[in-house]
């Protein structure tokens, strides 16, 4: 009975130190932050998540020159990065352009792959300290 008590002890501690060690690199908000600033072609630094809906970020970004403030809805679905501008509709029809997050570099780099409709691909890597 001993045996089995540490057999199951050392099972679930084992399990534990697994799930610790499959923590993303990156929180679900820097990749939002980021796979949407690479869409629009801005500074992830300037993307703010608002508030949080369940598994839904809102996002905002200041436009510098004018101060108009735009608004993105973003949420992760496996290494995909599903996002709507707000109002409007998610972009996750078969002909929408497809977006992928990677974390590379030892953690230290998170990559943005926007996969078109055309076939071709654009892919960026950030540096952690580029983003957060």
């Amino acid at each position: 009975m001993h045996f089995v008590f540490r057999l199951i002890a050392f099972t679930m501690l084992f399990a534990s130190m697994s799930l610790a060690s499959a923590a993303p690199a990156f929180e679900v908000e820097a990749i939002c932050r980021t796979a949407i600033a690479s869409i629009m072609g801005r500074d992830p630094k300037m993307m703010q998540v608002t508030r949080t809906v369940g598994d839904v970020l809102f996002l905002t970004y200041v436009r510098p020159m004018d101060n108009f403030v735009w608004t993105y809805r973003c949420r992760i679905e496996g290494n995909r990065v599903v996002w709507a501008s707000e109002p409007g509709r998610w972009r996750d029809d078969p002909k929408d352009d497809e977006v992928f997050f990677e974390v590379v570099g030892a953690g230290k780099q998170l990559r943005i792959i926007e996969n078109h409709g055309d076939g071709s691909s654009t892919k960026q890597l950030f540096d952690r300290d580029t983003i957060l």
